[in-house]
């Protein structure tokens, strides 16, 4: 017997397109609406890379700012 997922389905949104949909928009609240998730989700996973918005948009580039975190 087969084993059925219960709850909602995991988002598997890469760190580089959360920080693409920032810069794009701003804001989180636009990022989040962009991608079809929440903000709490979005401020969830900055606060766990040691992020905060202002940190996302002052930097130069995605790609400097993925290599910085490392």
């Amino acid at each position: 017997m087969e084993k059925k997922l219960r709850g909602r389905p995991l988002l598997k949104l890469t760190m580089p397109l959360l920080l693409e949909a920032m810069r794009r928009h701003g804001t989180v609240l636009g990022a989040a609406r962009e991608l079809h998730c929440s903000d709490a989700y979005i401020h969830g996973r900055l606060k766990a890379a040691g992020l905060t918005l202002a940190d996302v948009l002052a930097a130069p580039s995605v790609e400097a700012l993925l290599k910085a975190l490392g």
